[in-house]
């Protein structure tokens, strides 16, 4: 009695289900690589937009009371606490902490007018890690600046 040998045609080697596997994790593990980016990117964009809004909502505050220089974002009533030793302001929008300095420069005076252009401008910085820790130099930031005029007789 001879024994034959029958060949199976229909399944797969091990080595070609290792390949399929391996071909399988590599795809698995660049669409984990790509979600995760996608969120950082998306979150980051977040911090942008609502640090530009802070930024835009401050300096129209500021510049409707007249770019005063004691001018004080803790007033508009919405969390904004200062820091006295470190001269910025803070605020935690939807869990993003973001940091805010007020700066003013009169940049122009008619003394026969009793005018000075004053340029106010608002730093709003935040942490790369989005950590409520002061941010560093080299971490985001966006400033928006515009000008008012200050008459004599007040303001």
């Amino acid at each position: 009695m001879v024994l034959k040998r029958i060949k199976n045609s229909s399944g797969l080697t091990l080595i070609e289900a290792m390949a399929a596997m391996a071909v399988l994790a590599v795809a698995a593990l660049g669409t984990l690589g790509y979600q995760y980016h996608s969120a950082k990117h998306g979150r980051t964009a977040k911090l942008e937009m609502t640090a530009t809004r802070t930024a835009q909502l401050i300096l129209e505050d500021w510049k409707s009371k007249g770019g005063d220089a004691n001018y004080d974002p803790s007033s508009l009533g919405l969390g904004f606490v200062k820091d006295e030793e470190m001269d910025f302001y803070k605020i935690e929008i939807d869990e993003l902490p973001i940091f805010v300095k007020l700066l003013y420069n009169d940049v122009a005076h008619d003394a026969v007018a009793g005018v000075t252009l004053r340029e106010i401008s608002v730093i709003v910085r935040w942490r790369r890690d989005f950590t409520a820790i002061e941010p560093e130099l080299n971490d985001p930031h966006l400033v928006l600046t515009t000008y008012v005029r200050l008459d004599a007789s007040g303001g």
